[in-house]
């Protein structure tokens, strides 16, 4: 996905390379110049110990991202 596509405050797929094992999706809440910042809003339950350990959020990178479906 393009960085100038993503919209502070829509849902998105998100996949990481390390941090979460699975898909989750994020709502973003800050765009920096590849990136973005998400609240991880939706998730595998067994990323939960993850999610717990990133306190909710996550930089996630424009390339890793898509419209929710």
């Amino acid at each position: 996905m393009k960085i100038e596509d993503i919209k502070i405050g829509e849902t998105y797929d998100c996949k990481v390379e390390e941090d979460m094992d699975y898909e989750f999706q994020g709502k973003v809440e800050k765009v920096y110049e590849h990136s973005a910042l998400v609240e991880i809003v939706k998730n595998d339950p067994k990323d939960d110990p993850n999610k717990m350990e990133l306190n909710n959020k996550i930089v996630v990178s424009a390339k890793k991202m898509s419209k929710a479906k």
